[in-house]
């Protein structure tokens, strides 16, 4: 994936509680990773960070004060959660300047945050929101339940965010910190959905700012640990120590400042030579030239399994020619060797996939997801070309020095096999706006991090296609209606066989479908010089340990300087 960083994909609506349900949208990916299977090099990779001791914990008491700089992979769109594109760098902002209503812990579940509780009835059609008291926004404000059905409102109505909240039919008010949320179906996952960019809650002078002036860009106003002080896009957003905030003793610096800086390289350089303290990265180069180096802490997303793991691919287009011809698809599956790339790009940590869950996942299955074979793949290319003319494809991706590497080498196994290969590039925000719209053959994307599948139901779903030109989360236009019913099977069951059952058809049809090409697992990680305490120890609200790096996220409340 592109080390400036997607908006992504992940974005959206599924960033593992941070994950991003958000709706942000993606961009380009480093199309090279790892699968998190149980095999012998990520096992031995694992047990290498551990062997380290608690990287990433605090070590002896916290202490307040200092501040901290974080080298980010790109700089994001704006606060607002109904409309701004939230990727991994949207949620390490948001989670500074806001709180979300749940968060995900260690063990994978969703915990209360904002929200004191979140509950069910029997069914899961109705779903009640209790707010913790006494909470200010950073205006004075009180977080009430207005604002929080206001919010959720705001969220439905907006173009972007509300095809991934279409299950809701009312948000209501029903006492002072108490909102009652009513579906149109069963969803059992919705506490997840209040853990990515759908939970995240903005002040009421931030959403009335917006309807007064739809092109306005508002401030952040939240309840979060720290105050929005400055934003220069491209160069630093600084947020200082939030005095009243509602965590006693939290947070412990006095400010923390994010840094885009989009080439890995310059990044990690920047690291070395004290221009900043911590860093984000999706390119498993940087796990591998840091790991051994004493002076400094490296945890990555292969240390934290739980849930769906962000994937890097190919993304084709399912409604577009030439690549809505199923025989298209197949041909260009076949003709990529996933070990070749993963061997040259995957830093010493990958293994092929064959869908959306690694070995070791209670989702995972032998999904028939065709491996390389270009004896065959030059088959289908000839029966395509006899009927339709030489088959041409279209591949791009955005302008970063390691993406353009693999889709290079894609280019060359497909012309291998006939395909004659063009390749493309683009920034970023123009690739997330032809996904959106769906003009495009073939991208490079990374995408699906959750911490329950049903958060990546716009992805997938039929309805969430449109043709090209219309808005669309599902970007590949894909339409099964097999994936569809194991879709709603998922989201409306709390039947822990049958959801297995049901998320592993959409796998084995995705597979047969062919709208996600596989290159493998997004390696994640963040790297802090050893002054930085605690960046991977979040406690929630209750008491329970946080996820402790989700994906390219983490939340900045629990870190001290030393």
């Amino acid at each position: 994936m592109t080390q400036g960083s997607p908006l992504s994909r992940r974005s959206f609506l599924t960033r593992s509680a941070g994950g991003a349900v958000a709706l942000g949208l993606g961009g380009p990916t480093l199309l090279a990773a790892c699968s998190q299977s149980a095999t012998s090099s990520s096992s031995a990779h694992v047990a290498d960070v551990f062997a380290q001791g608690s990287v990433g914990i605090g070590k002896g008491s916290a202490r307040r004060g200092g501040s901290v700089t974080v080298g980010t992979d790109a700089e994001i769109d704006g606060f607002y959660p109904p409309s701004n594109h939230w990727d991994n760098n949207g949620f390490l902002y948001a989670n500074a300047v806001y709180d979300p209503l749940t968060a995900i812990a260690e063990d994978g579940t969703a915990q209360p945050y904002l929200a004191e509780s979140v509950t069910p009835n029997a069914s899961s059609t109705v779903w009640t929101i209790t707010l913790r008291p006494n909470i200010t926004f950073h205006d004075g404000s009180p977080l009430t339940a207005s604002v929080v059905k206001n919010n959720l409102d705001a969220l439905i109505a907006s173009p972007l965010t509300g095809q991934a909240l279409n299950f809701i039919s009312s948000v209501q008010a029903t006492g002072p910190l108490t909102v009652t949320v009513t579906m149109n179906q069963p969803i059992v996952s919705f506490a997840y959905a209040l853990a990515v960019q759908t939970g995240y809650v903005v002040g009421q002078a931030m959403l009335d700012a917006v309807k007064a002036n739809p092109n306005v860009a508002p401030h952040p106003v939240g309840t979060g640990p720290f105050v929005y002080q400055v934003w220069q896009p491209n160069s630093h957003f600084t947020a200082t120590r939030n005095p009243h905030y509602w965590r006693p003793g939290y947070p412990y610096l006095d400010s923390i400042t994010f840094k885009p800086i989009p080439d890995t390289n310059s990044r990690e350089q920047t690291l070395r030579t004290g221009g900043v303290d911590l860093i984000v990265s999706r390119n498993p180069g940087t796990v591998d030239r840091f790991k051994s180096d004493p002076s400094y802490q490296v945890v990555d997303s292969l240390m934290f399994p739980q849930g769906e793991p962000d994937m890097d691919f190919i993304m084709l287009n399912c409604i577009k020619p030439p690549t809505n011809d199923l025989s298209v698809r197949q041909a260009l599956a076949k003709g990529i060797d996933q070990v070749e790339i993963q061997k040259l790009f995957g830093g010493g940590f990958a293994q092929p996939a064959n869908g959306l869950f690694p070995k070791g996942s209670k989702y995972y299955s032998d999904t028939g997801y065709p491996t390389f074979d270009p004896k065959g793949a030059k088959a289908l290319v000839s029966a395509y070309s006899k009927v339709h003319g030489p088959l041409a494809v279209n591949l791009v991706t955005i302008p970063d020095p390691r993406d353009v590497r693999v889709v290079q080498i894609i280019q060359q196994m497909w012309d291998e096999v006939g395909v004659k290969t063009s390749v493309n590039e683009i920034e970023e925000a123009e690739l997330i706006s032809n996904a959106i719209t769906g003009n495009f053959e073939a991208y490079t994307f990374e995408l699906f991090s959750a911490p329950d599948p049903d958060l990546n139901y716009v992805w997938w779903s039929t309805q969430t296609v449109a043709p090209v030109g219309g808005i669309a989360l599902n970007f590949a236009r894909n339409s099964d209606p097999v994936i569809q019913q194991a879709l709603i099977r998922g989201r409306s069951t709390t039947d822990e066989a049958v959801r297995i059952e049901a998320y592993k058809t959409v796998n084995e049809r995705l597979a047969k479908d062919l709208p996600y090409l596989w290159l493998g697992q997004t390696v994640w990680s963040a790297v802090g010089d050893q002054r930085v305490q605690n960046f991977a120890g979040p406690v929630l609200p209750n008491g329970q340990k946080g996820k402790p790096f989700d994906n390219g996220t983490f939340f900045p409340t629990q870190i001290w300087v030393d």
